[in-house]
């Protein structure tokens, strides 16, 4: 979702999610685009999910803590594929990749399911010890990583390096 989205202010709370989903998958390599675009919705519905079970609209869905009940990962862990199932993206943010991941069997949805808790756990394993981050200081870091990443792909340093 990263390359081809624009630059653009989110207007909805889905938008909201959406784009706080996504800069929370930076904080890894994606090697495969179709997999990163299938966590980011899975993350973005789980957050959709957690924003209205807290009453939280627009830029407030990123006062959303990472962790603890009503927290992303938690939500992730319990919700499932009903997290996806209860979205309804408008076509073209994320509306195919809910279709797909409804459409997957048990096994494809289960990695993708725990490649977005690995994304959730390493922002959480980033945080100081006893501290429970929001969705909000999470995005500001890996927003910070993809900038480093960057340059470092212009500086021709491989991710290895």
């Amino acid at each position: 979702m990263t390359e081809s989205r624009e630059l653009t202010q989110p207007r909805t709370t889905w938008e909201y999610c959406l784009s706080a989903a996504d800069e929370l998958a930076c904080i890894r390599s994606w090697p495969d685009t179709g997999q990163q675009r299938q966590v980011v919705v899975v993350l973005a519905a789980v957050l959709a999910g957690g924003a209205d079970a807290a009453g939280l609209t627009g830029a407030r869905i990123a006062d959303l803590p990472m962790d603890g009940i009503g927290g992303a990962l938690d939500l992730l862990q319990v919700a499932k594929r009903l997290a996806v199932r209860a979205v309804q993206p408008p076509p073209g943010l994320g509306a195919q990749e809910c279709a797909e991941l409804l459409e997957a069997d048990h096994e494809s949805y289960a990695e993708i399911q725990a490649l977005a808790e690995d994304v959730l756990r390493r922002h959480l394993d980033a945080a100081p010890p006893g501290a429970v981050p929001t969705v909000r200081e999470c995005a500001r870091e890996a927003a910070g990583t993809r900038t480093m990443r960057r340059v470092a792909q212009a500086l021709g340093i491989d991710d290895e390096d």
